[in-house]
């Protein structure tokens, strides 16, 4: 059986569905993700990188991507190792995508403590 993730913080490209949207230092996690269409992804893309505005759900890439170490995502592996202990308290956000999630899969309840706090990378 093939192994199907989705990437919590992917790059607006064609088939990207918007995950959240970026307020100050953290991100608003939508409480399903909304698929974009070419109106959307030329006003994402206007000003800001829209990735530095939204955050977006696309299928993991693994090796198709610059932040795939060789076995797993460098990304939430950064981010925990930044992360303070205070989040180990926290309760898990509501997240649709957790049973298909790259981040969830590899760390588990760690990565969805923290992915609220993920922007732009």
């Amino acid at each position: 059986m093939k192994e199907k993730f989705l990437c919590p913080s992917a790059p607006l490209y064609e088939g990207s569905k918007l995950l959240g949207i970026v307020k100050d230092n953290s991100v608003d996690i939508l409480s399903t993700p909304i698929e974009v269409d070419d109106v959307f992804v030329k006003a994402a893309n206007t000003g800001k990188v829209a990735e530095q505005k939204f955050r977006f759900v696309n299928k993991c890439v693994k090796s198709g991507c610059e932040q795939w170490t060789g076995a797993e995502c460098g990304v939430i592996k950064r981010v925990l190792t930044a992360m303070e202990e205070k989040v180990n308290n926290e309760q898990l956000p509501p997240c649709s995508i957790r049973p298909e999630c790259r981040w969830y899969a590899q760390e588990g309840n760690m990565a969805c403590k923290a992915c609220p706090t993920v922007r732009y990378i």
